[in-house]
């Protein structure tokens, strides 16, 4: 048989006084001859022998017993005048140490076998029974494994941050009835001499849970909570008005104890109404970009309780929703400090925002730094300087170096007339935007880069200017004719020339003035200019030329519109020549 298999049973401390019946070392350790038709006794049923990879623990007594007593069941204590016993072989897993111990049967379902081995403080053991009738032995038990652990868990500590330990700074910040969370951590230390767990003889149970009770020790069926992995456990409760004490014990897997913790403090009966509360933000107006800024805050109604901290979040041109930056650690002053290199340019706004705790009202505030860019070269140019009435204007407009914007718009406000969009996209390859207009009067050009994360906004413009329109029509003749391709109205020699002029757009008040020129001598002579003739209402005005000395004459006239300083949207303008001639 293999006495270092390593499993675990159920084994049970007993009281002393327990009966034990002397048995000859040596043939228990042998356990030989071995008789398989005699009955192999029986272990527990709950809680099982541990296997060699899960023993159960078990704790020691202090100071330390000289042996252990496990609990088997030997069948058929008595039969036939012979006494059955129980044999119990027990060693030490590091193979320093072995022992044997027996009892003989009792009419109980179980009996009580004690082994003279020592047991040692974080040591693995494992032990098998069989039954003995005075000359052979049953087959054993499977082994059964154990680790004892000696050593109570260190005092736990208690924390809770609602409610200050008595005699501590803070103050509460929950009030009667509101739930609150007591933490709790403590360590199962290894047996001494041990710096490493489950190193040969150095096991330690470890924390299994927590025992605790308001104003008094925990007792027997006191509540539990649970311990973690890392040794710690929580209790959430609401709790009545007054000074409360809070007793935990830690508890290892083994059953150790430790002294239980204390933890007092005070829970009011309602808190008192937060303080309202402001941020005060000493931002620079400028910072340069890629450069470390710092934003001093300072908050009112100090104290702070510590470990308090503002939240603060940064928008700029990159991130217009916001982005979160670290928060900024709050003294009990009530200062505290922003510390930040922004990358992109623009404005930087920095909005600082305080939860508020049970003394101060939640409050934010922000302010602005103008982060620097770099400019860029912008132009816009139009492909004449003034136009014809009418006429369409090709404008384009370029953009230099920038960083990841490549848009530009293009406005035009006409003179008396509303700003508006007339293309806006990204430039091509060489920077430039084009787009068309057609101008009916003095029309400024703008040209708009709305900036980038590194390079600013720039405008550029530029001015053209547009001639008046001016129709003309001749009345009073009474036929047409050609002279070569050009069309001639056609006048009796008593009637009267009559041009009439249209200036558009409207120039109510403005002047216009009328040339006539006649031909002869095979060229075109003027024959009379008129003054200023003040447009009307509909902006029209007309002039007479008397035919009665000019039979087989050929006439030409033409109307000038002629801008005054007050009319700063068209420039002067002539009409077409009109001709006409005249007959007997």
């Amino acid at each position: 048989m293999n006495r270092t298999v390593h499993q675990r049973g159920w084994l049970a401390l007993l009281l002393a006084g327990t009966i034990v019946a002397a048995l000859p070392a040596a043939a228990a350790a042998d356990e030989t001859p071995v008789n398989p038709a005699l009955p192999t006794p029986a272990l527990p049923a709950s809680p099982a022998c541990g296997s060699d990879s899960t023993p159960t623990w078990r704790t020691v007594t202090n100071p330390p017993p000289t042996g252990m007593t496990v609990s088997i069941g030997v069948p058929r204590p008595t039969v036939d005048g012979v006494t059955y016993q129980g044999v119990v072989h027990a060693w030490d897993v590091d193979g320093s140490q072995a022992a044997d111990g027996s009892v003989s049967g009792v009419p109980v379902p179980y009996e009580s076998v004690y082994v003279p081995l020592p047991l040692t403080d974080g040591h693995t053991y494992g032990w098998h029974a069989s039954t003995y009738d005075g000359t052979a032995y049953s087959n054993p038990t499977a082994p059964c494994y154990f680790r004892v652990d000696g050593s109570a868990p260190l005092a736990p500590v208690v924390t809770n941050p609602d409610f200050p330990p008595a005699g501590s700074p803070g103050t509460p910040t929950k009030a009667a009835g509101q739930p609150t969370t007591f933490s709790f951590s403590s360590r199962d230390p290894l047996p001494g001499g041990c710096t490493e767990a489950g190193a040969p003889d150095c096991w330690a149970s470890g924390l299994d849970h927590f025992e605790y009770a308001f104003d008094q020790e925990p007792g027997i069926g006191a509540a539990r909570a649970p311990a973690d992995a890392q040794g710690k456990g929580t209790l959430t409760a609401s709790l009545t008005w007054g000074t409360h004490t809070l007793y935990v014990v830690g508890v290892d897997a083994a059953g150790n104890q430790t002294q239980p913790t204390g933890y007092t403090f005070y829970v009011p009966w309602q808190l008192p109404t937060p303080a309202p509360t402001t941020i005060n933000l000493t931002a620079p107006a400028k910072s340069g970009r890629a450069s470390r800024l710092t934003v001093p805050g300072q908050m009112s109604a100090a104290p702070y309780p510590s470990g308090e901290a503002v939240k603060v979040v940064r928008s700029d041109l990159a991130h217009p929703a916001g982005v979160a930056l670290p928060d900024a650690p709050l003294s009990a002053d009530g200062t505290f400090h922003i510390a930040d290199v922004p990358q992109v340019g623009g404005a930087n706004t920095y909005t600082v925002t305080y939860a508020g705790d049970s003394a101060h009202q939640a409050t934010k505030a922000s302010a602005t730094v103008q982060v620097s860019r770099s400019a860029t070269a912008l132009s816009i140019s139009t492909n004449a300087s003034s136009y014809a009435y009418g006429a369409t204007a090709k404008v384009t407009a370029h953009l230099g170096r920038t960083y990841n914007g490549r848009t530009l718009s293009i406005y035009a406000e006409p003179y008396h007339g509303k700003k508006t969009l007339v293309r806006a996209g990204t430039v091509d390859s060489h920077g430039n935007l084009t787009a068309t207009y057609r101008v009916t009067g003095s029309t400024i050009f703008t040209a708009s880069f709305a900036g980038d994360y590194r390079y600013a906004a720039a405008t550029a413009v530029r001015t053209v200017s547009a001639h008046a329109k001016v129709s003309e029509s001749l009345s009073g003749y009474y036929g047409s004719t050609h002279y070569g391709s050009t069309l001639y109205r056609v006048y009796h020699h008593t009637a009267t020339a009559k041009l009439n002029a249209t200036v558009t757009p409207d120039k109510v008040g403005q002047c216009v003035r009328f040339q006539a020129q006649r031909y002869y001598g095979g060229a075109w002579h003027a024959q009379s200019i008129s003054s200023c003739r003040t447009l009307s209402t509909t902006s029209t005005g007309s002039a007479t030329l008397s035919l009665t000395k000019a039979v087989n004459s050929r006439f030409r006239m033409r109307a000038e519109y002629v801008h005054s300083g007050k009319d700063t949207g068209n420039l002067s303008t002539w009409g077409a020549w009109q001709y006409f001639t005249v007959r007997q």
